[in-house]
Formats: structure tokens, C-alpha cells, sequence
């Protein structure tokens, strides 16, 4: 399952939430393997994008990716605002792909956060997400970003 993940993607999404402008930024994503422990460490940057060009930093996630013995996945990640997640993962695979369904279980260091998930489908070299969360201000669990990533290059990754 880790090996599956591993690997340098990039591509491209869009976010919208009540009270923001709608965006769409470039992503870079660096899924590495931990070959002394059985975990992947990942590191995350997007950039704001405007009319084919990048421009500001908007997101910087760092963290860890761990295989649980139930085969569950644990993800681990700190922020660029400041802000944890601590994430349980349930892997379901069909027809080649692999879906994997992120709850939040643990947070900090935002308030205005009140439930956040996030769902992966990976298939051969195309890793796909839709990021979803609801905030004091939007208490309905809505969808906020999407992107599809395309792996760049072989699936090991630095």
C-alpha cells in the first residue's frame, strides 16, 4: 500500500468555501518511503495560480503516513499556519484503483475548525483528492478543495 503512494506529483486544483474567493493553484506533492520504519513522509506546497502562472505561496503540510497492522493508514501533518491534524485513513480498493476515505480525529491550534475529511483515489500514475471541512461560520461539511496530481517521474521519490 505505501509503495502505491510513494513518488514526486504535481498538477493542479481549485478551492471555494463560503466567504473566500474561488482559486486555483499548482501543487507539488513528495510522497517519500521511510525504508527503516513502515511509514512515508510527506511533504505538500501549492502555490496560487493565475492564468497559467504560479504566484504566492498558499499551503505548506509536512508529516507522516504510517500503515497500521489493522491495514488502516494513520496520517500525521503539521502546517504552514500552525494548525495539526492527526487523520485515520480506511483503504478500499476496485477495479486497480485505490480510494482512500481521511477522517481528522485529532486537531489544533484552529478554532474555527469543526470537522475535516479529505478522500484520495489513486490509479497508476494519477492521484486524485477532494478536501472537505466545516467551520463555526459553515457548519455544513462542505467541499473545499479538489486537484488531480500526476506522478512525475519514477515511484521513488527523495
Amino acid at each position: 500500500m505505501l509503495d502505491l503512494l510513494a513518488g514526486r506529483w504535481s498538477g493542479s486544483g481549485s478551492g471555494l468555501y463560503p466567504g473566500i474567493d474561488p482559486f486555483r493553484y499548482a501543487e507539488r506533492l513528495v510522497i517519500a518511503r521511510e525504508p527503516d520504519w513502515n511509514m512515508l513522509s510527506v511533504l505538500q506546497r501549492t502555490w496560487l495560480e493565475r492564468d497559467g502562472a504560479t504566484g504566492r505561496a498558499l499551503h505548506l503540510e509536512s508529516g507522516l503516513i504510517q500503515l497500521r497492522d489493522d491495514g488502516s493508514l494513520l496520517y500525521c501533518c503539521g502546517q504552514d499556519s500552525g494548525r495539526t491534524e492527526v487523520m485515520t485513513g480506511t483503504v478500499a480498493r476496485m477495479d486497480g484503483a485505490v480510494r482512500i476515505d481521511w477522517v481528522t480525529t485529532a486537531h489544533s491550534n484552529d478554532a474555527r475548525l469543526v470537522r475535516m475529511g479529505r478522500t484520495w483515489w489513486i490509479d497508476g500514475a494519477t492521484l486524485r483528492y477532494e478536501a472537505f471541512l466545516s467551520t463555526v461560520r459553515t457548519p455544513e461539511y462542505r467541499k473545499h478543495l479538489e486537484a488531480t496530481l500526476h506522478r512525475q517521474g519514477s515511484r521513488d521519490a527523495p
